[in-house]
């Protein structure tokens, strides 16, 4: 009867699904749990080994302290007048006896841890021994001490075991110069256990074992027990790490040591192993009691839930049915088929809705990023989207890299316009991917030229990690997307840096390729290298005035220019030659990187080695100067001639927060001369170039004024204006209102 009451119920749905969610549960809570302790376990070991490195380190600073502040103070001593006048002196005088006496005895009086002193005098077999006075050799009762001094000058300036009458002391002999024979030695004896508590007093605990070992194994300073002391040893010796494990037969210690350079000694800080995980034996205990817990408390919420949930089926298909598109077929559907459907049309719906958001997410994230970039410093609403949807405001320090696409001008011959935007976007992902891989934050962003740049977020002394996570990252692009990059990285900066400045200055970096043409990381000390060597501004060759002219498309110009500086060159000897047409080719190729001409470019150094004679050099820079002037007005066909102003449209809308955005700026970019940009711009677009950017200004700023609080000014700089009068003129010849009016009229009205 029994099981037939109990069958039902059994097969209620209800009830089922109470249990297969209670298995799902406790069959993913059990992992979660080992792993969570598991976790907590390696990071409290973590957090213990640092502290304990940070207090052996201590221990180690202030042993090194206390031993040099005892040594100066032994040479103090050593040097002290009436010290020094009775070693030297060359008859038996009490005047000169007794203020030895008295110099003696007033430095031990002011250094506690100096327990005995002796004056030991080898020319007229003396000793001062500051316990009885003056004593001949045969009536001096450390006779051990003499021999130390008279065989061994390894103990000179060094720390030493000695026992003199049973007491446990260090010693110290000076002078510092064993090679140079003496007769005048001072002997210091430090009291063992007083600098012991010193040093040791204020850290040590029973659960704890500090002591210090020389480079023999043997015990210096703390507690002396062999078998410890041995297993500390071999394995001080044979471990690369500062932290280790000891066994014993019936204990385990965790070791942390570090290095006392001056005695070559190693200081040990040891702690029972159980003590360390007795608290996370605690903490697990806990964890497991709170689970069970949990499990209790939610399996009766899941009973409770899916009884009054699993009822309302039939509710929930009525209702997903008047959303659905219903059909003679469809009626016959079981309810289960309903609620299947229905939640598959709301999920497209989902995803309709989230790749819109996404859309309007990468958007927004590229203005906020743009903005930092081309002003220098993040505005409130950038600082708070940076804060609140980035790791990096949570990092210590902020690197600057950019990834420079070598031959951009084959590179937009061999993709169009769309699949330059996919691979760009592939280059960011990659990069983002590697340098989040090395616990470092990354941004990634696409500047719209030849170029994206990383904000990356870590701690100032990773950066050679960082080289390496930058290095995968180039080697990663050219191995999938087989595109070549040159990367540059800037030193540390603090949040608040000018990243504008600093932007300018990584991508000029990225340039000094062109010098060796080796593919590296480049660094902000690889460019202070490069300018140290550059000729001073009377002996440098000038490329401004033919840079001007190659960019006018004025090839005869630039020639005539070429051949002018070329000239100041012919009469000096040949490392100053090479060096001026160094500086000079670097000027004419980094201002001119993206033509064509130069893709069979590769190093500077290489090219110099190619040609013999200065004339024969002179030729080919004639050439290429040629070759650059004449493709700033090449014609297009209708296609490239469209890219190019989609392309000058995704730089334009990249930099509009940009308050130095020019046409000579875009024509720079694209390495074609500015008539022929204004003139491709106003064919493909019926409106100049200057005016189309003027016109997405405006645009920017309505948009501003309608979604955000910011002040009007604000939203003006923001969106790159420079004065105020400019910008609420040019508002108002395009809207016919002022910002507040329009504001008034199109914002959100007070609820």
């Amino acid at each position: 009867m029994k099981n037939m009451k109990i069958k039902p119920f059994l097969q209620k749905t209800y009830f089922r699904t109470f249990l297969l969610l209670t298995t799902v549960l406790i069959c993913s809570m059990i992992p979660f749990v080992y792993f969570l302790s598991a976790e907590f376990a390696k990071y409290t070991m973590l957090e213990v080994r640092s502290n304990s490195q940070n207090e052996v380190n201590n221990l180690a600073s202030k042993a090194e302290m206390i031993l040099g502040k005892l040594k100066a103070y032994g040479l103090s001593m050593y040097t002290d007048q009436n010290i020094q006048n009775w070693f030297f002196s060359t008859s038996k005088d009490p005047l000169i006896d007794h203020a030895a006496l008295v110099a003696q005895s007033n430095f031990m009086s002011t250094e506690s841890l100096i327990q005995r002193s002796y004056l030991i005098n080898l020319k007229h077999n003396l000793v001062v021994d500051s316990k009885v006075g003056i004593v001949s050799f045969k009536a001096f009762a450390d006779q051990s001490m003499l021999e130390q001094v008279k065989s061994i000058h390894r103990h000179y300036l060094r720390f030493f075991n000695h026992s003199p009458d049973g007491s446990d002391c260090l010693a110290l002999i000076l002078p510092a110069a064993p090679e140079k024979p003496s007769d005048f030695y001072l002997v210091l004896l430090i009291d063992k256990p007083q600098l012991s508590k010193l040093l040791f007093g204020q850290s040590v605990s029973s659960e704890q074992d500090i002591r210090i070992l020389d480079s023999q194994g043997t015990v210096q300073l703390g507690a002396f027990n062999p078998e410890l002391n041995e297993q500390l040893y071999q394995a001080g010796r044979e471990q690369q790490t500062s932290d280790f494990q000891v066994r014993l037969p019936h204990q385990t210690w965790f070791v942390s040591t570090a290095k006392l350079t001056t005695e070559n000694w190693s200081v040990y800080y040891s702690t029972e192993y159980h003590i360390l995980t007795r608290h996370i034996s605690l903490y697990q205990q806990k964890l497991i009691a709170y689970t069970l817990m949990l499990l209790g408390i939610v399996s009766v919420l899941f009973f409770w839930s899916s009884r009054r949930t699993l009822r309302s089926i039939t509710f929930l298909s009525e209702k997903l049915k008047k959303v659905a598109v219903v059909n003679s077929t469809s009626d016959g559907k079981p309810d289960i088929q309903w609620i299947n459907d229905g939640i598959d049309m709301l999920l497209n719906n989902v995803e309709q809705l989230h790749a819109s958001m996404r859309n309007q997410s990468e958007l927004v994230r590229t203005e906020f990023l743009a903005q930092w970039m081309l002003h220098g410093t993040p505005g409130t609403q950038s600082y708070e989207y940076i804060q609140t949807r980035t790791k990096l405001t949570s990092c210590k320090v902020l690197f600057l890299a950019v990834l420079r696409i070598e031959a951009y001008k084959v590179f937009c011959e061999r993709y169009d316009f769309p699949s330059r935007k996919l691979i760009k976007y592939a280059i960011r992902n990659i990069s983002e991917e590697v340098i989040g891989a090395g616990s470092y934050a990354a941004e990634g962003l696409d500047m719209g030229g030849d170029h994206l740049i990383l904000v990356i977020g870590g701690h100032e002394s990773g950066q050679l990690q960082l080289q390496h996570l930058l290095e995968e990252a180039h080697n990663q692009v050219a191995r999938i997307l087989r595109v070549d990059t040159t990367v540059a990285i800037s030193n540390a900066y603090d949040f608040g840096a000018n990243f504008r400045s600093v932007y300018d200055h990584i991508y000029e970096l990225t340039m000094l390729r062109f010098l060796d043409g080796e593919k590296q990381i480049y660094l902000e000390s690889d460019y202070e290298e490069f300018m140290a060597g550059y000729p001073s501004a009377s002996e440098a060759l000038e490329t401004a005035e033919i840079i001007k002219a190659i960019r006018r498309g004025r090839p005869e110009t630039a020639v005539v220019l070429l051949r002018q500086q070329m000239k100041h060159i012919q009469e000096l000897p040949y490392r100053d030659c090479r060096l001026n047409l160094t500086y000079f080719t670097y000027d004419l190729l980094k201002n001119l990187n993206k033509s064509s001409a130069l893709h069979e470019i590769s190093s500077i150094h290489q090219l110099l080695e190619r040609y013999s004679t200065l004339s024969e050099f002179q030729d080919w820079l004639e050439g290429i100067v040629t070759t650059l002037a004449s493709e700033t007005e090449v014609p297009k066909s209708l296609n490239r001639k469209e890219e190019i102003v989609l392309e000058i449209k995704e730089y334009v809308d990249s930099h509009l927060q940009d308050t130095q955005l020019s046409i000579e700026q875009v024509a720079d970019n694209f390495s074609f001369s500015v008539s022929y940009i204004r003139q491709l711009f106003k064919e493909i677009m019926n409106v100049s170039l200057s005016e189309y950017i003027l016109q997405e200004r405006i645009e920017r700023v309505k948009e501003k004024l309608v979604s955000s609080q910011l002040s009007v000014l604000e939203i003006a700089d923001q969106c790159g204006f420079t004065s105020k009068g400019h910008f609420f003129s040019a508002f108002k010849k395009f809207t016919k209102l002022t910002p507040k009016q329009y504001r008034e009229i199109h914002g959100d009205s007070p609820t």
